[in-house]
C-alpha cells in the first residue's frame, strides 16, 4: 500500500514518469519485505510557487520526476539501506541523475528542516504536466 501525506499527491502521483513509479514500487515493497515498513510519499509534483518557498535548487518535482519520502520515525540504519538498496539496482542505472557534487544515484537523504529520502531520475526522462 502506499501511503500519501497530502491528499493532492494522490493524483499527481500518476502523472509522474512511469519509471519513477516503478523504482519507487520497487524500494516500497523492499521497506515493507524486509523491514516491514510503509513508506509514505510527502511530496510529488510541485510548482515553482512551492519551489521558491521550499528553496529547491532542483527542477525535479517541477518535471514530474521526483518524489520525497518521509523519514521521521525511522532507524537512520533503516534509511542507510533503502537508499543503498535502490541505488545498487543495476537496472535502474540508466535512470540515475548525476548530483550537484557529482555522484550518480536515485536517491539520498536530505538532511534539512523537513528530513526525507529524495527519489528522483535524470532529467532527460523529464514531463511537463
Amino acid at each position: 500500500m502506499i501511503k500519501f501525506k497530502n491528499e493532492k499527491d494522490i493524483k499527481l502521483f500518476y502523472c509522474l514518469h512511469p519509471a519513477l513509479i516503478l523504482i519507487f514500487a520497487d524500494l516500497n515493497n523492499y521497506a515493507y519485505e524486509k523491514h516491514k515498513i510503509e513508506l509514505t510519499i510527502t511530496s510529488t509534483i510541485s510548482t515553482i510557487e512551492e519551489d521558491i518557498a521550499l528553496g529547491r535548487t532542483s527542477n525535479s518535482h517541477l518535471e514530474c520526476r521526483a518524489i520525497d519520502i518521509r523519514t521521521k520515525g525511522i532507524d537512520a540504519f533503516i534509511i542507510s539501506d533503502l537508499v543503498q538498496y535502490i541505488n545498487g539496482k543495476l537496472e535502474y542505472q540508466k535512470y540515475r541523475y548525476v548530483s550537484k557534487s557529482g555522484k550518480s544515484r536515485l536517491a539520498y537523504f536530505h538532511v534539512g528542516s523537513e528530513e526525507h529520502i529524495h527519489l528522483a531520475i535524470h532529467s532527460k526522462f523529464k514531463i511537463s504536466p
